[in-house]
């Protein structure tokens, strides 16, 4: 009987010993954030009422551009009326202090709204030996349809630290654009 009880104790003191290391090791070695991945955000074409400025497409298949100010923006894009009070015509006052845009655009057959938002995706943005890299899947629509849009890919990055370098497009694997700054 002594021995099951000290057996017992033992297993429940060594038992403790592992949960309290276990539970140390979660506070005091964090894998370390990795410096190269850019957190990033989407917004989606359709967002403020517009399109983008034309372009050749036939000599530049992928219109791709950094924007960092509001007077970017006006440059880039063409903007329409607001549908209403509450839908912006651009990013709000202020985005432009903090964040800065990504922006690769095409000429395609216009997609039907269960394509609309395959058509891009954004896999990831990375700052590595100075450049800043997109890197984004198209996939062409197979909606049907008889006439062509523009339409585009809308990413949002942190501003402060991305401020020099060029800037790479990489569409479905391979380099579509570069872009110096």
């Amino acid at each position: 009987m002594k021995k099951t009880i000290a057996n017992t104790v033992t297993c429940s003191i060594l038992a403790s010993a592992c949960v309290g290391l276990s539970g140390c090791s979660m506070f005091f070695w964090k894998k370390k954030e990795d410096p190269t991945i850019v957190p990033f955000s989407t917004i989606l074409s359709g967002t403020y009422p517009g399109f983008v400025k034309n372009w050749d497409e036939r000599t530049q298949p992928v219109l791709c551009a950094l924007m960092r100010s509001e007077q970017d923006w006006s440059y880039w894009f063409q903007t329409m009326p607001a549908k209403s009070k509450k839908q912006l015509k651009a990013p709000p006052a202020g985005f432009f202090d903090t964040q800065q845009l990504l922006l690769a655009a095409r000429v395609m057959q216009a997609p039907d709204s269960a394509e609309r938002e395959q058509v891009f995706k954004a896999e990831g943005v990375t700052y590595r030996n100075g450049v800043l890299r997109l890197d984004y899947e198209y996939k062409r629509p197979n909606s049907g349809a008889t006439y062509q849009i523009k339409d585009y890919l809308l990413v949002a990055i942190p501003k402060e630290r991305y401020t020099t370098g060029p800037v790479r497009f990489v569409e479905n694997g391979k380099q579509v654009c570069e872009l110096a700054r």
